[in-house]
């Protein structure tokens, strides 16, 4: 029997592990699930949300789940904060690009219907090219953005897997050996 969740801010929660967990955003679409993991998940976190819970049982706890940021390198570049940049949906060729004079955050119309964490990949990932020119550490600020928004590193990971191609194998390398051994 499905029910409704409602996260107020960043929540760690305590499961049991014996029920797999089942969570799909707003829309519908598959957030976050332990079906997948051949190792019982106990805790897990979830960002700010409405949520809809298919399976799971799981109570919330009084700290989110700790995952220690990845350390990243000095800056490279000093551009304006994006995260007041207009964010919109349209036709591009890219899944996602920033446009500095416009002060705008071009969506491709493909990921209307994608899972939040990777929206929230790519966007956090648009935000990091403020401090990095280097795709791949673009990537590493954008799962530290996840990160303190409430994100799992399970969730993290999956987002470069499910949008980056095969040409940007060793990004997506770096950023799982960067969360799985976290430092």
């Amino acid at each position: 029997m499905t029910r409704r969740l409602f996260v107020l801010k960043k929540t760690g929660f305590k499961n049991n592990p014996n029920i797999p967990v089942v969570i799909r955003d707003f829309r519908g679409i598959l957030f976050y699930s332990t079906d997948w993991s051949s190792k019982p998940v106990h805790e897990f976190n979830m960002p700010k949300g409405e949520y809809i819970v298919d399976s799971g049982q799981f109570t919330p706890m009084s700290n989110p789940v700790y995952y220690p940021l990845i350390k990243l390198p000095a800056r490279e570049r000093f551009y304006p904060n994006p995260k007041q940049f207009k964010v919109v949906f349209g036709k591009n060729p890219h899944k996602c690009s920033i446009i500095w004079g416009a002060k705008t955050i071009l969506f491709d119309n493909k990921l209307k219907e994608a899972p939040l964490y990777v929206v929230d990949f790519i966007l956090f990932h648009e935000f990091s090219h403020a401090c990095y020119s280097t795709e791949k550490y673009a990537d590493l600020m954008s799962a530290n953005f996840m990160k303190k928004r409430g994100y799992n590193p399970s969730q993290i990971g999956s987002a470069p897997l499910d949008t980056l191609s095969n040409g940007a194998y060793d990004r997506k390398v770096l950023l799982l050996e960067k969360l799985t051994r976290f430092k």
